[in-house]
């Protein structure tokens, strides 16, 4: 919340300012990119322990922070460090950045550049490019001739183009670094200039300020500023967002005025015109959530070149620019933080304050943009073979691949495939959408593609026409093996494009729908020679018993759309159910999520319109990213857990609609419920306790189960649905010997239980606690972790359509991490985490609602 800065007593440390960031170096660059200083301080660079740089004028942190050259270039092993210098204050050094031989990272080479934004326009002056190594070379050519080029490149940088783009040229980047140079961007066909523009948006300024923010830029257009009716210069743009510094700085009052043109004869845009505004209306400046054992602070909104103080519990510990601020110490659960920001000389009168959780996941990278290579595709059509049902079928579908260069039937990527072969991901799709179905995934084909996987969507549409249920699955089943066959052929029989290519030893599926359900079916009958299906996601899977529904021996996936209008029941939830975690399981729940809007054939809402929607981007940015995120853990052993288990959370996505639940192998179960010796013994044969009034018992959470608590479970697992009287109703589970849990976490499956009466009103939650050898007891309240969400209100099915009641209790992970259980103030007994011998479950709210509870877990951190 915001608070006003004069009601707090606030300790400043005048000699503190916070160390800058060095962004990642490589061997042959001739730039340090730092960034998250402040505004015109002067960095100094040490390289190998000697200060090679000093005094740099760094100017302002936005927009890509500040790159400083070097007198030469950089060798593999190198450590930097730098430090920032303002107000005749030294910062400390920041954190080593050791410099890579890009090809340690990257064996086949530089990753593609992206010209960004895109499109490109006739008479675009200038343009960015992204997904660059810092310090590399990159150039811009127009119908194969060289219109503009940059030494020692940001990671985003932009590219001044003389002369200008004419109409309907064919625009490509480029990049080079060690002599080795990048495969080319995607082409751009410049774009008819047009008008008029539309009036670019400038920010609001602050007395004593000296940037402003303008947005709505057209790319490549030259835009031209006045402050109070003067033109101060005009410079061109590579468009959407721009940050321009002026001096002096800004007065309240003063006007500012933007307008903007493409080609020299158009009439320039209506301005955009923004006043600056007193010292008085500094905002208090947007913070992300903070979490335990964090040593910096994001900010998510600020005035582009303001001073950020960081205050912990009153004292302040961070003060540098944006976006990310280092802190002096580490914060601790509790820790109750004030962030401020300072224009000029004006002090903002109102602070953000947080107060630091146990658990508030990070934004981590994008799991979908690892863009190195160009993207190739191609149809096949393998000809007809006889399903399971009796029926004649087309072996047929569409594949991406890693390519030279972009195109249809492009040559495989030659840099890539001498490094060995290359792995495959197979699609599949479900009943809707007609005969293009298979066609609706090509957005995440072409991300896999681009990251160094063969990504198959089959064609599966004819298999719709006959069948049963079960039937129809195994159908589908036939036709991916017998697409994999054909891509067999293909890789033995040395065909131009995948001969040689593709690695049947690393197959992961994911499917769709009845697709949802097939992928469990292909493992279980599988027999190609070779094959090894190492993952499966299934998306909003119906399950019409035509295998075991336990996925076993391979990571699996399901992702449910809370508001699904056609495979109602979330089946998918009795596939994870069943999963045995090996190596991993993981479900997604995503709240206003209907079934159709994955794909990009299925147009309608099968939701009809009764519920609230994310936007059909968000469902294919939730499907990219956590997608991509299973299939590069899966098959190329990438780091991208963190997403998967909610360590981290991806950009760009609606995450406060995703609750996740996750389950790693071997790790120590304190109780599944599913070892059938009753509620009042644990999964490890110790006998549980109630108390404070808790009702507690066993239930299979199943609609339908005879011992079902009531029909809002909709998985096929059993769990303990706990209710209490008064406020220290307690669960208490213990272990055989005392456990040192100093680098573990607990784990436990928790759900609001859905009962008609109590869908009004605000969440509930619980305490979970961890009891010492000598007694002494640490709680967390689940607010701290994530909090306990609301079931998703499906009652708006009601009615003329749909007469069932589909809301349901679905339980999702809490991780409890051990640094977050510290002795209650002013105890006696001291909370001795090396000596746990049992957790609690407390249900502490006076609204006396039930919880479920499953997989409780002591989890390796």
């Amino acid at each position: 919340m915001e608070v006003e800065r004069e009601r707090l007593k606030l300790k400043d440390n005048p000699k503190l300012i916070s160390p800058p960031a060095v962004a990642p170096a490589w061997q042959c660059g001739t730039v340090v990119l730092v960034k998250n200083f402040l505004a015109f301080a002067t960095l100094d660079i040490e390289l190998n322990g000697a200060v090679v740089v000093a005094g740099f004028p760094a100017g302002y942190p936005l927009p890509n922070g500040a790159p400083v050259p070097l007198a030469n270039a950089l060798t593999a092993g190198q450590k930097i460090r730098a430090r920032q210098t303002f107000g005749g204050l030294a910062s400390d050094w920041s954190a080593q950045v050791l410099v890579k031989d890009h090809l340690a990272d990257f064996p086949a080479g530089l990753p593609r550049p992206r010209i960004d934004p895109s499109p490109v326009f006739q008479c675009g002056t200038r343009t960015g490019v992204a997904n660059l190594l810092v310090g590399c070379d990159v150039w811009i050519e127009a119908d194969a001739v060289q219109v503009g080029i940059a030494k020692g490149a940001k990671d985003h940088q932009g590219v001044n183009v003389a002369p200008p783009y004419g109409l309907g040229q064919k625009v490509v980047a480029h990049a080079s670094l060690c002599g080795d140079q990048s495969p080319p961007s995607a082409m751009n066909v410049s774009q008819p200039s047009f008008s008029p523009l539309p009036a670019p948006i400038p920010g609001t300024p602050y007395e004593g300020g000296t940037q402003v923010t303008i947005d709505g830029v057209v790319n490549g257009a030259t835009l031209t500023l006045s402050r109070n009716g003067v033109v101060q210069f005009s410079f061109s743009s590579w468009g959407v967002r721009h940050q321009v510094g002026l001096n002096p700085p800004f007065v309240a009052g003063e006007q500012l005025s933007v307008t903007q043109r493409l080609c020299p004869g158009d009439p320039e845009s209506p301005p955009g015109v923004t006043v600056v505004e007193p010292c008085s209306k500094v905002p208090a400046p947007g913070v992300e959530p903070i979490q335990a054992g964090d040593t910096s602070v994001r900010l998510n909104s600020f005035v582009p070149d303001a001073r950020i103080q960081v205050y912990v519990n009153g004292t302040k510990q961070g003060e540098s620019g944006g976006p990310v601020v280092g802190l002096a110490v580490t914060v601790e659960g509790g820790d109750v933080v004030h962030v401020l920001q300072i224009v000029g000389t004006c002090v903002g009168h109102v602070v953000q304050e947080l107060t630091v959780r146990c658990v508030a996941p990070p934004i981590g990278f994008d799991p979908s943009g690892l863009d190195l290579f160009p993207v190739g595709s191609m149809s096949y059509d393998a000809g007809s073979f006889t399903v399971t049902s009796g029926h004649s079928q087309h072996i047929a579908g569409t594949i991406y691949y890693p390519a030279d260069a972009d195109g249809t039937n492009a040559p495989f990527n030659k840099r890539l495939a001498a490094l060995g072969r290359v792995p495959l991901a197979v699609l599949v799709h479900g009943r809707h959408g007609g005969s293009t179905s298979h066609l609706g995934y090509d957005y995440l084909q072409q991300q896999l593609a681009s990251m160094g996987i063969i990504a198959m969507s089959v064609d599966c549409n004819a298999s719709d026409a006959w069948g049963g249920w079960a039937d129809n699955i195994r159908d589908r089943a036939d036709l991916v093996i017998a697409s994999m066959k054909h891509l067999q052929t293909l890789d033995g029989g040395g065909e131009a494009i995948f001969g040689g290519h593709v690695d049947f030893t690393r197959v992961a599926l994911m499917g769709h729908s009845r697709g949802g359900d097939a992928v469990g079916v292909v493992p279980e009958i599988v027999t190609l020679p070779g094959v090894k299906i190492l993952g499966a996601i299934s998306l909003g899977p119906v399950n019409s018993g035509a295998w075991s529904t336990k996925p076993k021996g391979y990571a699996y996936m399901t992702i449910l759309p809370a508001s699904d209008g056609d495979v109602r029941a979330n089946n998918g939830a009795q596939f994870y159910d069943g999963a045995d975690a090996s190596p991993f399981k993981c479900q997604l729940y995503v709240d206003h999520a209907n079934h159709n809007f994955f794909n990009r054939q299925w147009s309608n809402d099968d939701a009809q319109g009764l519920l609230p929607l994310i936007s059909r981007v968000d469902h294919e940015r939730i499907l990219s990213a956590y997608g991509c995120a299973f299939f590069r853990n899966v098959l190329l052993g990438h780091g991208t857990l963190g997403f998967l288990d909610g360590r981290l959370r991806p950009p760009g996505v609606l995450t406060t609609e995703v609750h996740l639940s996750y389950k790693r192998a071997k790790q120590w179960t304190i109780d599944d419920h599913q070892d059938g010796n009753t509620i009042a013994k644990n999964s490890l044969s110790q006998p549980t306790s109630q108390s404070g009034g808790l009702l507690a018992a066993e239930h299979t959470f199943d609609q339908f189960a005879v011992d079902r608590f009531n029909p809002s479970f909709f998985g096929a697992t059993v769990g303990m649905v706990a209710r209490s009287e008064g406020k220290a109703g307690t669960f208490r589970s213990p272990f055989a010997k005392a456990r040192d849990i100093t680098k573990s976490e607990v784990w436990v499956r928790a759900a609001e239980v859905y009962e008609t009466a109590n869908l009004a009103g605000p969440a509930t939650g619980f305490l979970l606690g961890l009891e010492d050898a000598n007694g002494a007891i640490a709680w967390v309240d689940s607010e701290g972790v994530g909090g306990l969400p609301r079931p998703l209100d499906r009652r708006a099915f009601d009615g003329p359509v749909w007469s069932d009641d589909l809301v349901k209790t679905m339980p999702n992970t809490f991780r409890f991490p051990s640094r977050c259980f510290k002795s209650p103030p002013r105890t006696k007994r001291r909370f001795d985490p090396t000596r746990v011998v049992a957790v609690l479950l407390r249900l502490n709210r006076p609204d006396g609602r039930a919880i479920a509870f499953d997989d409780l877990q002591i989890v390796k951190a």
